[in-house]
């Protein structure tokens, strides 16, 4: 990113505090001057902040109150909490595609954790024997990971299978040191990664799968980034900043960048990013030879760990952007409520007779699912949802009788039910006859007379209390002013 008229994309600094607090603070580069104003602050933790980690739009932070507070930067809210853990969290990893969380804690386990629903995919109980677990890297490919644990070992995590893929004893290199490595770092491109404690660094060679390479300072290092492939920016107790070349091990940069240690490095682009324990944050322009100041900001509190983020538009312009797509889909499906009533067929042109009984052969429940769960509104002529009539646009006449509710089945449902219907008055009168007069005996038989056995556009007026008890069980009645319609139980449909 060099210097011209056109600006940047903006991010974000987040840093986490001893005081329990999450601050965030917004670098923009307008005419190439750089300005960091605070964008937010949160108090969502009751104890201090050990860990901060960004993707895409998620951040999550955690420490010594065992919680992990996950965030949501579209909306700028915090999302959720996750509690299971038993004791501190130590690191937090989101994998390369951002679609896991990664937390390591000690109490000794190691958990993968599903981003969007956060429930949880993967745990490792006893990662290292049962001992607390100090930091986690995953590789570039998201394939691998790293760990170190108080037992001494670094362990190497198969994360395609799941499990771990061999482990490596640093004591007899190390001694008491192997016990608490907090550093760990992979190159850009995955051939190298590093190891930090005290005063050294060593880099290791994936390919040789043994050091590399072994770096010792005058001061101990407190926190390590990987700038390039061979170039590596450190940051010193006594304050100092240096740039490293791994091919020649020469200090290509040696500066004074705080008074009190430099806690946390990150970089994006040519920009760098330091923080001291004091609660500085500076910003840096860099080369490999040269480190100029662009900025700087005191947050007044003690900075524990630090992530960057990019920055996100609000989402009423993503929506705007995606509206013309859910118009598409609303047109295309119907979302349907309460009554629901199909218009007589015979209206409909019906040129190929063939289509009616083409599906002839299913069963009566598929043919009352046709009309109640798949309505398409271009198949449907005329459709009334909550008493409003939508006219739809006229498609061919073949493919409107291919799909809709055909009058065969439709004829064999009503005539079930008037057959039905029709012996059960006729028990009822004879039951009654016994006891009753001739006078109302012939009464109740013209009323059955009356009933309607023919319906010759398939229409249905019935009384609700002569119907109540023959109805199949899956029908449900519904009145509609003077006449009767039959459909299933209320099914949501989603639009």
């Amino acid at each position: 990113m060099n210097s011209n008229a056109t600006s940047p994309s903006p991010f974000e600094i987040i840093v986490g505090t001893y005081e329990q607090y999450l601050l965030g603070y917004k670098v923009q580069n307008i005419v190439n001057e750089y300005k960091i104003e605070k964008s937010f602050a949160t108090h969502s933790h009751v104890a201090s902040i050990r860990t901060v980690a960004s993707n895409e739009y998620h951040l999550a932070s955690a420490g010594a109150d065992e919680t992990v507070c996950l965030y949501d930067m579209r909306y700028r809210r915090e999302s959720g909490k996750l509690v299971h853990h038993k004791d501190t969290v130590s690191c937090l990893a989101f994998s390369p595609e951002g679609s896991h969380l990664f937390s390591c804690s000690n109490d000794g386990s190691i958990t993968v954790v599903r981003c969007g629903n956060w429930q949880i995919e993967k745990i490792w109980p006893v990662a290292h024997k049962g001992m607390g677990v100090n930091t986690l890297a995953i590789h570039p490919t998201g394939k691998l990971a790293l760990s170190t644990g108080e037992d001494g070992v670094l362990r190497t995590w198969n994360l395609i299978k799941g499990r771990q893929a061999y482990a490596t004893n640093l004591v007899p290199k190390l001694k008491s040191n192997a016990k608490w490595i907090t550093i760990i770092k992979w190159s850009p491109n995955g051939e190298k990664y590093l190891l930090a404690v005290n005063e050294n660094i060593y880099i290791y060679s994936v390919e040789t799968a043994g050091i590399d390479r072994e770096l010792t300072f005058n001061s101990k290092v407190i926190c390590v980034e990987f700038l390039k492939d061979n170039l590596i920016a450190v940051g010193f107790e006594n304050g100092e900043i240096k740039f490293c070349d791994l091919k020649t091990s020469l200090h290509t940069i040696n500066m004074k960048a705080h008074d009190m240690r430099v806690k946390c490095i990150a970089h994006m682009n040519d920009l760098l990013v330091s923080a001291s324990s004091s609660g500085e944050i500076k910003l840096w322009k860099y080369n490999k030879r040269s480190l100029n100041i662009l900025q700087t900001v005191n947050c007044g509190a003690r900075i524990t760990c630090l992530s960057l983020a990019q920055t996100y538009k609000d989402l009423m312009q993503q929506k705007e952007n995606t509206s013309e797509k859910e118009k598409k889909i609303k047109t295309t499906k119907l979302r349907l409520k309460q009554e629901v009533i199909i218009e007589d067929e015979e209206d409909l042109d019906v040129s190929n007779p063939r289509k009616k009984t083409q599906k002839k052969k299913q069963g009566k429940k598929r043919a009352i699912e046709d009309v109640e769960d798949n309505v398409e509104p271009t198949r449907k002529k005329v459709l009334k949802v909550n008493e409003i009539v939508i006219s739809k646009k006229k498609r061919d006449r073949s493919l409107q009788m291919e799909n809709i509710n055909k009058p065969t089945k439709k004829k064999k449902l009503l005539k079930k039910i008037k057959t039905t219907l029709y012996n059960k008055k006729r028990k009822e009168n004879s039951a009654a006859s016994q006891i009753t007069s001739p006078a109302k005996k012939i009464k109740k038989l013209n009323k059955v007379e009356e009933l309607p056995l023919s319906h010759k556009k398939h229409k249905i007026k019935l009384p609700m209390e002569d119907i109540k008890d023959v109805l199949p069980k899956k029908i449900k009645k519904i009145s509609m002013g003077k006449g009767t319609i039959l459909r299933k139980k209320k099914k949501k449909i989603i639009g």
